[in-house]
């Protein structure tokens, strides 16, 4: 359609309307109401043109605004720094959006964001943006496209708009707007009250318009600066892996070997290591915690001494209980046989005897244990720990033991005897009081606080504990996709030097 012929099309379009408002103006005119009908007119467009300048109000949205996109449940602390820090970005464009088609200034806004992003990965790169695989960015791109496709998909009629109409309504809307001057300007002279009141709602109507554009500029870069920083952080930050399958749906290779089985599970249990001193309670724990456990296929000896069990729910495999060897006085805080557990559990259960007051080594493995995650840990997250404070039953008053006791607010001796020692804990340790959690394993005494202690702050942590899941398996897919993939092209090699 040429320029011309969308012009008449909407000339034609509008005039009947024009011939309505001129019919209804002229009956005015004759009852004599004509004045009234242009003062209200005008006192309307008036009272809308201060209500988009009320005081106050200026910055007051027309549109609901879009709420921010959160951070992915499986990130890790480094991913949601870097999540944070395109918050002034973000800032920056509530007050000058960015013009779409303004194509330096994407790709500047682009490269910031990358750049931003990049240098809490890359610190010591001279180009930080540039450090990825070629395929995951491929696989970038692919994740980029679909959400585009859908969010294109949401706007009515998208599928069937081709993109040479959007040509031909520009060019209409162009026409159009010529001869809407030249009406305009002819107005003047043949019904001046009405080009009055059709001044004054063009100019209204723009304020108006140049608000919700504004709004929609906003909200569109909002939009590209979400998407484009979510998926860039899954680049950088080794999401994006080129596995069908999750990273924590298929057993892991040391959950294979405590098993005693290749036999590919459903998805990878949840690991649960067991430290503590010697004798501090963890195997009776273990029978408390779970009633009925079996081990593992065989109690393997394993260089780090780590006895599995299996914990079963439904009949199918739900977690790993790693019991280990205790530690004391000769143990080397965060040697290495440590430190390997601590990369592969995803909750610990820190066993503290409560009559003992000499907490020093627990302190000393508990710090070595941060400061691995803090120095060699890099986007890992550190596994939930939970203090089980053992043998309350032996705190004085030690002749009175008649539990329930209310820890939280004692009114007994003894329950504020427990309280001072789990707050004593939740000091040394450097734990949230919400994770000491105080217990009794004697069967002479009976089993107290287990199952509604223990038990419950594990399910009230599980969305972290799923996460560090999912961290530690991704790492481990990547490397094995990556020897998988470099076998694959070394055999593809091998058999074109054979041709």
């Amino acid at each position: 359609m040429t320029t011309w012929r969308g012009g008449a099309v909407l000339l034609l379009w509008s005039l009947p309307w024009l011939v309505l408002i001129g019919l209804g103006g002229y009956w005015l005119w004759l009852e004599g109401w004509f004045y009234y009908g242009v003062g209200a007119a005008l006192f309307l467009y008036a009272l809308a043109y201060a209500l988009l300048h009320w005081p106050g109000e200026k910055t007051a949205p027309l549109l609901k605004t879009l709420p921010k996109t959160p951070a992915a449940p499986n990130w890790s602390k480094q991913d949601r720094a870097a999540w944070d820090s395109l918050e002034p970005i973000r800032q920056r464009g509530q007050v000058e959006p960015l013009r779409f088609t303004d194509l330096d200034a994407l790709t500047a806004l682009s490269d910031e964001i990358l750049s931003t992003l990049a240098a809490h990965y890359h610190q010591h790169s001279r180009h930080p943006a540039l450090e990825f695989p070629l395929p995951q960015l491929l696989h970038l791109i692919q994740h980029v496209a679909r959400d585009l496709e859908q969010d294109m998909l949401s706007i009515p009629g998208s599928h069937t708009l081709k993109v040479s109409h959007l040509i031909q309504l520009r060019r209409a809307l162009s026409a159009y707007d010529k001869v809407n001057k030249v009406v305009g300007s002819t107005r003047w002279l043949v019904n001046w009250p009405g080009a009055a009141i059709g001044k004054a709602k063009d100019y209204v109507l723009a304020k108006g318009m140049d608000k919700v554009k504004h709004e929609i500029g906003q909200r569109l870069l909002n939009r590209y600066i979400d998407r484009l920083g979510y998926y860039a952080i899954q680049l950088y930050g080794g999401h994006i892996t080129l596995d069908a399958r999750p990273p924590d749906g298929s057993l892991s290779a040391q959950s294979a070997v405590d098993l005693n089985t290749a036999q590919q599970a459903p998805s990878e249990p949840l690991r649960i290591l067991l430290m503590g001193q010697v004798s501090s309670g963890k195997s009776s724990l273990i029978d408390a915690l779970f009633g009925k456990v079996t081990t593992a296929s065989s109690r393997l000896p394993t260089t780090t001494d780590i006895t599995p069990y299996e914990l079963q729910k439904h009949g199918e495999l739900a977690a790993l209980i790693l019991d280990s060897p205790g530690f004391g006085e000769h143990t080397t805080a965060g040697e290495p046989r440590l430190a390997t557990e601590w990369r592969q559990a995803d909750v610990i259960l820190w066993l503290v005897k409560a009559n003992q007051a000499d907490r020093a080594e627990d302190v000393r493995q508990i710090d070595a244990l941060r400061r691995y995650f803090t120095e060699q840990g890099v986007n890992r997250a550190p596994p939930v720990i939970i203090a089980v404070v053992s043998h309350i039953d032996q705190l004085r008053p030690l002749q009175h033991w008649q539990p329930p006791y209310n820890i939280a607010t004692p009114d007994h001796a003894k329950a504020a005897t427990i309280q001072a020692v789990c707050v004593s804990v939740s000091e040394q340790l450097q734990l949230p009081l919400a994770q000491v959690v105080p217990v009794c394993l004697s069967p002479a005494r009976g089993i107290y606080n287990v199952a509604d202690g223990v038990s419950l702050a594990i399910e009230e942590h599980l969305d972290a504990a799923q996460r560090v899941r999912y961290l530690r398996c991704l790492r481990e897919q990547k490397t094995v996709n990556d020897f998988r993939h470099l076998k694959r092209q070394l055999k593809k090699l091998g058999q074109i030097i054979l041709d």
